[in-house]
């Protein structure tokens, strides 16, 4: 299913997607970079938290009523 997105961006990002788009080539681009990023980011983020939640800050933890929004 394809999906139509628009994006804004600085003059030296759109010169340089913008061979991309014209040779449409664009969406391997980013499949390739969604899947090299966010695998690395969600393995990293887990693995450096595991074991660390005896260290949350509790100290000022308090009932949802009592909080100013």
């Amino acid at each position: 299913m394809l999906h139509e997105l628009t994006i804004t961006v600085d003059d030296a990002v759109y010169q340089t997607l913008k061979p991309m788009l014209e040779q449409q080539t664009i969406g391997s681009f980013l499949r390739e970079f969604i899947n090299n990023h966010t695998k690395e980011r969600s393995v990293s983020s887990i693995t450096a938290l595991r074991g660390t939640l005896h260290l949350v800050n509790t100290s000022d933890v308090r009932d949802e009523t009592e909080r100013i929004l």
